[in-house]
Formats: structure tokens, sequence, C-alpha cells
């Protein structure tokens, strides 16, 4: 009588264990940080206020790629603690600057290659971006500065060559 009641103890305590752990298994802490809600952003002023963490992410590594450089070149450091950024901080003169950059992209894409797309046009193009001009450099001035002399090499007569032969063939 006394093993029975041993077993049936034990029994019973493994069973409770394995529902507990059955129930553990489920717990709502394996669900990844990209799909919780997200908080409202404390200081976006070009990007929608509706991206998500994982699409945020995305573009600052494209920018830190494009440009070759670090988070740190565009954020200030914490005033509480120095060895983390203070993403919200306009305190750096690099992140106005590449706010600006983004508008422009932005408008050069809507403006000038959007509409040339076929339908149904995509709600937004990506033919311009940092890296076509900055090219791994994050100050691309030397590299532009050539363009003028690479420029004066093309012939004035080559251009609008279509819309040139296009009138002759209209005298004809």
């Amino acid at each position: 009588m006394k093993t029975k009641k041993k077993l049936l103890t034990f029994f019973y305590t493994v069973g409770i264990l394995m529902m507990v752990m059955g129930l553990y298994a489920f717990k709502s802490a394996n669900v990844h940080e990209s799909y919780l809600p997200q908080t409202p952003w404390k200081n976006l002023k070009v990007l929608p206020q509706d991206i998500s963490k994982d699409s945020l992410d995305y573009l600052m590594k494209g920018y830190t790629t494009a440009l070759s450089v670090k988070c740190s070149y565009c954020h200030a450091p914490s005033t509480s603690d120095a060895s983390k950024l203070d993403f919200a901080s306009d305190l750096k003169i690099e992140k106005e600057i590449a706010r600006g950059m983004i508008k422009m992209t932005d408008d050069l894409n809507a403006n000038y290659f959007r509409p040339h797309f076929p339908e149904p046009k995509p709600a937004q193009v990506h033919v311009v971006n940092c890296v076509l001009c900055h090219r791994g450099v994050a100050n691309p001035e030397k590299y532009l500065s050539q363009m003028g002399s690479m420029y004066q090499t093309y012939d004035p007569e080559l251009i609008n060559r279509k819309e040139k032969i296009l009138e002759q063939m209209k005298k004809q």
C-alpha cells in the first residue's frame, strides 16, 4: 500500500512537471521583436513615423555602408552613458545633412524616375540612392570635383543626336 502511494505520488509529480514544461514552451517571449507593436519614435523628421524597427535598421545599415561610416558619424553620444548613442539627439550637423540628402533622393526618384515606370507604378522607386554619389566615401567632394573635366570630353554634336536626326527626317 505504501509503495502504491509512493508510485502514485511520483506519477502525479512527473505529470505536473510535464504540464508546467509544456505551458512554458508557449510563453510569449519567443515572439520576434519586429512583430511587437512599435513604440512611437522620438525624433523622426523625414522618415515615416510608422516605420518598423527592422525597416529602420535596414535603412541605417544601408547608409552606413554607402558612406563607409559608423552610426556615431551622424548620432551623438548619450549624455548619461558615453558608450551609447542618443539616436533622438540633433546635436550633430551630419544628421541634418543626412535628412536633406534623404529628401533630395526621394524627390529625384519621385519626380524624375517614377513617372517613367510602366503601369502599375510602384509606390516608391529607388533608382537614386546614397551610394550613387558617395561610393563608400563620407565626403565625395574629391570624387565629384573631377566630374567637370570628365564632361568636357564629350562632343556637343553628339548630344540630342536622336532629336537632330528626327528633325532632319521631317525636313526631307
